[in-house]
C-alpha cells in the first residue's frame, strides 16, 4: 500500500468565517443583518477564531509525530562546523620567543555588530626567532631575488625556475639577533614549520584526495632541505618530517628539522647582509612532469591552522543522584569535543568514554552520550551503560564549543588580536580568509532530509549519499558524486573510488570552489565514508559557451532592455549552479530560450562558440560526467520586427 499524505486542514480565519456566513440563509432565513455590528456575526467571528486555533494545533500533530520518529531513531540536528584559517606569527626582533601552545586563542573583529570571533590553534608551534626577509632562487643560470614577490600576496613566482633542473634551489634568509651572542646557541627550534600557499586561481576546483582515503601522493621530485653552518662550509642536510605540499605542487604544511648549530653567513648574490641561510634544493633524478612546474603565491614560516572554537577546562556539570539515564548540560554550546571525569565520594577520579549509543554498552561500562547541539551529557540506565554513583561529581575536564557560518566573515588579516600570552610575538595575522564554517542544521531542513537520513544512517555508501551530504554544506550550490571515477584516470573505472564534484554558491564566472572549501568537505566526508572508499573532491570541468545572435523584437519595445533580457535568459540556461552535469545541450534550446523572452519576435541568426570554437549547427554540445557549461560574453543584436 503506498504512503499517502495526511489530510491537513489549512483553512484560514477568513475562509472559515466566509463558510459560516454562507450557511446563514440555509439554516436561519430570518437572519438578514450580516454587518459586523450584529451580535450573531460577532459570535461567528469568535467561533472562526477558535476553530482556526484548533486546526493549527491539529495540523502540528503529523509534524510532531515525524520529529518523534526521527528522535526515536537517534537522529539530531547536525551541529555547526567551525570555520578554519591559517595563522602566521611574526616574531619580535632580537627576541627569544616561546612556543605557541596548542589551543592558543586569537580573536577577530567582524563588522556585523556581534561579539569578536575566537580562533584556537589546532596544534603547538615552535617559532623560528628571526624574520624571513630574504628569498632568492637559483634557476641554473643565475640567482634572482624573489623577496618582494614572496612578501606580496597575489604576486606568484616559480620557486625553482621556469624549467626546474637538478641543482636549482630556493634560498631562505632569516635575520640573526643583533648583537649576536657569543658561543654556540640553538637559535632555531627543533621543528621548523612552513606553509606553501598556491595562487588562489591555481587551487580553485583542483582535485583533493580526502585524508585517510588513499596513500599520500608521491612527490614528483626529490627536494633536499639544507642549511649553511658557517662561511665556507658545505651545506648540511636537514630531515623533512612532513611534506603536505608534495614538493610544492599542493597547498600544505612542510615541517623540517631545525639546524642545531648555525651561524650567519653572507650570500653575496642574494643579500649583502649576513643571514641564517636555509635552502631547498632539487636533487638529480626525477623531474617535474610537464605542466606541473610549481608556482606558488608565497611561503610563510611560523604558520599553523586554527579553528573557530573555544576551550573550557574543568567545568562541573552537576552531581549524580544515582538515577538511571541522568542528564547534565554544559554551560556553553554547541559542543565540538568533550572529555569527562566522574569523581566519586571517596575522591577517586574515573575517566568515562563517549559512545554514539548504549546499544552495545554493558552494565558496568563507563559510557556516556553527548548531544553536541544542546550540550547534553546522558548516562546509562544500569543495564546498558553504568549509572554514576550517588554523590559523584560530573566534571567536563575539557570541551570545545563554537562554530557556525559567522566564522567565515573573518577575512584576510582580520584574525589579529592574541588573547593568550605569547612571549616574543610581535603580531598575528591570517593571509587568507577563514572558510568552512556552517550553522547548525535547521528544523525545516531535517524535516526535508529525514528520508535521506534513514537511508544513510550516519554513513556515506551510495553516490546519492555523498551528493546529498555535500549539497547540504554551506557555500555549495550543487554537487554530484561519480562512482568508479578517479580524477587522475578519467577513462578507467577505478573500483572503490568516488569523486564528488562541487559547484560553489558564488558569482564568479565560472564558479570554482576554493581549496579551503574542498578541504572542509573532505573533513566532513572522512567522518562518514567507508574504510575502503577512496574519496576525491574537485570542481567541475568547465566549457565556456558564447552566443552571437541577431533577434527581431516588437518595434515599440526598448531594444536595450530586450538585449539585456536575452543575455540573462541565455546565462540562466547555462548557469552551472543549477547542475546539469554530463548533460548534452541541444542548440534548439537556445532558440526556445530566446523566443520565450518578452517582446522577442524571432531569431534571424545564431552562432554558438564552445571554448572559442564555433560549434556545428546540428550537433549538441557534449559535456563529460564531471563537466558543466557556463556563459561567456555574448553578443546580442536586436532589430525591429517587420511584422
Amino acid at each position: 500500500m503506498p504512503l499517502t499524505d495526511p489530510k491537513i486542514d489549512d483553512r484560514t480565519f477568513e475562509q472559515i468565517l466566509a463558510e459560516l456566513r454562507l450557511r446563514i440563509p440555509r439554516y436561519t432565513k430570518e437572519w438578514t443583518n450580516f454587518n459586523d455590528s450584529d451580535p450573531g456575526i460577532t459570535l461567528l467571528h469568535l467561533f472562526a477564531w477558535l476553530s482556526e486555533t484548533m486546526l493549527f494545533r491539529m495540523n502540528q500533530v503529523p509534524r510532531k509525530n515525524y520529529l518523534k520518529f526521527l528522535r526515536l531513531l537517534g537522529e539530531d540536528l547536525a551541529p555547526p562546523r567551525p570555520a578554519r584559517a591559517h595563522l602566521t606569527f611574526s616574531v619580535t626582533p632580537n627576541a627569544k620567543p616561546t612556543p605557541v601552545p596548542e589551543r592558543a586563542r586569537v580573536s577577530a573583529s567582524v563588522d556585523d555588530g556581534g561579539d569578536a570571533l575566537i580562533f584556537e590553534t589546532e596544534r603547538a608551534l615552535d617559532l623560528i626567532p628571526g624574520k624571513l626577509d630574504a628569498v632568492g632562487l637559483f634557476d641554473g643560470a643565475g640567482f634572482f631575488n624573489a623577496t618582494g614577490a614572496n612578501d606580496t600576496p597575489g604576486t606568484k613566482f616559480k620557486p625553482f625556475g621556469v624549467a626546474p633542473d637538478p641543482g636549482n634551489a630556493l634560498y631562505l634568509g632569516f635575520v640573526p639577533p643583533d648583537p649576536l651572542p657569543p658561543g654556540k646557541q640553538q637559535f632555531f627550534p627543533k621543528t621548523m614549520t612552513f606553509r606553501v600557499f598556491l595562487p588562489a586561481e591555481a587551487t580553485a576546483g583542483k582535485p583533493q584526495a580526502c585524508k585517510g582515503t588513499a596513500t599520500p601522493p608521491i612527490p614528483p621530485v626529490t627536494l633536499t632541505w639544507e642549511y649553511r653552518p658557517r662561511t665556507g662550509e658545505p651545506w648540511q642536510r636537514l630531515n623533512v618530517l612532513e611534506d603536505e605540499s608534495a614538493a610544492f605542487t599542493r597547498e600544505g604544511y612542510v615541517r623540517v628539522q631545525g639546524p642545531a648549530d648555525i651561524q650567519p653567513t653572507r650570500e653575496s648574490r642574494l643579500s649583502d647582509d649576513a643571514r641564517f641561510w636555509i635552502r631547498v634544493r632539487l636533487e638529480p633524478g626525477r623531474r617535474y612532469p610537464a605542466g606541473r612546474v610549481p608556482e606558488i603565491d608565497f611561503l610563510r614560516p611560523n604558520t599553523v591552522e586554527a579553528a573557530n572554537l573555544a576551550t573550557i577546562h574543568g567545568e562541573v556539570l552537576g552531581f549524580s543522584e544515582g538515577h538511571p539515564g541522568e542528564q547534565f548540560e554544559t554551560a556553553r554550546k554547541p559542543v565540538s569535543t568533550l572529555s569527562l571525569d566522574v569523581t566519586l565520594a571517596t575522591g577517586e577520579v574515573e575517566a568515562w568514554s563517549e559512545v554514539a549509543d548504549f546499544l552495545s554498552s554493558k552494565a558496568e561500562e563507563k559510557h556516556y552520550r553527548l548531544n553536541r547541539s544542546s550540550g547534553v551529557v546522558q548516562f546509562g540506565d544500569g543495564e546498558r551503560g553504568r549509572v554514576p554513583e550517588a554523590g559523584s561529581t560530573i566534571t567536563a575536564t575539557q570541551y570545545r564549543y563554537g562554530g557556525g557560518k559567522r566564522g567565515n566573515a573573518a577575512g584576510a588579516g582580520a584574525i589579529n588580536s592574541p588573547l593568550s600570552t605569547l612571549t616574543g610575538v610581535e603580531k598575528v595575522t591570517n593571509e587568507r580568509p577563514a572558510a568552512g564554517g556552517a550553522d547548525e542544521q535547521t528544523l525545516e531542513d531535517i524535516l526535508v532530509t529525514g528520508p535521506t537520513l534513514l537511508k544513510q544512517r550516519g554513513r556515506a555508501v551510495t553516490p546519492e549519499d555523498f551528493g546529498e551530504l555535500v549539497r547540504k554544506t554551506d557555500g555549495v550550490a550543487h554537487a554530484i558524486a561519480l562512482p568508479l571515477f578517479h580524477p587522475d584516470h578519467r577513462d578507467v573505472k577505478v573500483p572503490g573510488a568516488v569523486t564528488v564534484v562541487v559547484v560553489p554558491d558564488n558569482e564568479d564566472k565560472p564558479p570554482k570552489p576554493s581549496s579551503d572549501l574542498l578541504a572542509a568537505i573532505c573533513r566532513m566526508l572522512d567522518e562518514v565514508r567507508l574504510l575502503t572508499t577512496e574519496v576525491f573532491v574537485k570542481g567541475p570541468e568547465y566549457q565556456e559557451v558564447r552566443v552571437e545572435t541577431r533577434v527581431t523584437a516588437n518595434p515599440y519595445a526598448s531594444f536595450d532592455t530586450v538585449s539585456l533580457d536575452v543575455r540573462k535568459a541565455i546565462d540562466d540556461l547555462l548557469d552551472p549552479r543549477r547542475g546539469g552535469f554530463g548533460k548534452d545541450l541541444s542548440l534548439t534550446r537556445f532558440y526556445s530560450t530566446i523566443l520565450n523572452v518578452k517582446d522577442v519576435a524571432g531569431v534571424t541568426a545564431l552562432n554558438v562558440f564552445v571554448d572559442g570554437r564555433r560549434h556545428g549547427e546540428r550537433d549538441s554540445i557534449k559535456t563529460p560526467a564531471d563537466g558543466l557549461l557556463f556563459g561567456g560574453e555574448h553578443i546580442i543584436t536586436v532589430e525591429a520586427s517587420e511584422e
